[in-house]
């Protein structure tokens, strides 16, 4: 079927999601835009481990981005549209999108102790509000090959659109947890006998060199402006740090994490 109207409820319903965190929370479903991403969708479709609602693509974009995307998933797909040039543009929020979009449906799995391994490596979001850091995040810890990423609630939301383009795909690659608090996340963590390193701006903490994190570590990632509060890093095991050389007292959330997300693996070989 092929769409040409801006006002087709199809299109409103897309554009909605991706403007809406509320309507994507009510709707249980989120938007991908990209041929990468898109791809990658497909990919989880055709394992079984994502439902793919709605796929809209330009005519241009399956002849172009070919190489990326098999046009049979898109033919094979219930709800397939072709839309025009100018709907591609109203439902992207680039200046120049590549015209493939999804409506995918998510779900959101609770931290427990049953998701947990007691020699596992894992990476906790507390409060991050900028979507392209944690999409950063995502990718790095994707790269480096960590057991799972845990997002307290006050994080910035998973399916933010920005968040899913800046992960590039890792958000189904990577295993994403959920926890109300950092507090209720630590009870997890300590009843299977996990470690967890609050990340600070500490001259006493330890150096991120020298801390042990190998097996059976978690890392805390603090908010971008303000850090990790006092009652948050009470309930880690140890503060660590990352010792400065220049002139600067700190890093970008997402470059620090990246080092210390290094630090994590640096030991498996590549």
């Amino acid at each position: 079927m092929h769409i040409s109207s801006r006002d087709n409820p199809k299109i409103k319903q897309y554009v909605k999601l991706a403007s809406s965190k509320k309507y994507r929370r009510e709707m249980g479903q989120f938007v991908l835009e990209g041929a990468r991403s898109c791809r990658d969708a497909f990919e989880k479709w055709r394992q079984g481990e994502l439902t793919v609602i709605s796929c809209f693509a330009t005519l241009r974009a399956l002849e172009k981005y070919s190489e990326y995307i098999d046009k049979d998933w898109f033919e094979n797909c219930e709800q397939f549209y072709t839309v025009d040039d100018d709907i591609a543009l109203k439902m992207s929020d680039l200046q120049y999108p590549q015209g493939i979009f999804v409506i995918a449906g998510y779900t959101q799995d609770k931290l427990s102790r049953e998701c947990l391994s007691p020699t596992g490596r894992y990476l906790v979001l507390d409060d991050l509000q900028d979507p392209g850091n944690v999409g950063t995040l995502l990718r790095t810890a994707d790269a480096v090959g960590v057991d799972a990423v845990v997002m307290c609630s006050d994080c910035c939301e998973l399916y933010n659109p920005k968040v899913v383009r800046s992960a590039m795909g890792s958000i189904f690659r990577v295993k994403v947890y959920f926890a109300d608090t950092l507090a209720e996340a630590a009870d997890v963590f300590k009843s299977t006998g996990i470690r967890l390193y609050a990340s600070v701006i500490d001259s006493d903490a330890v150096s991120v060199t020298k801390a042990d994190l190998g097996n059976g570590c978690a890392v805390v990632l603090g908010n971008e402006g303000s850090g990790m509060p006092k009652e948050d890093v009470s309930v880690c095991d140890e503060r660590i740090t990352i010792r400065m050389h220049g002139n600067m007292n700190s890093l970008n959330v997402a470059t620090a994490g990246s080092i210390i997300l290094w630090e994590m693996c640096r030991g498996d070989e590549l």
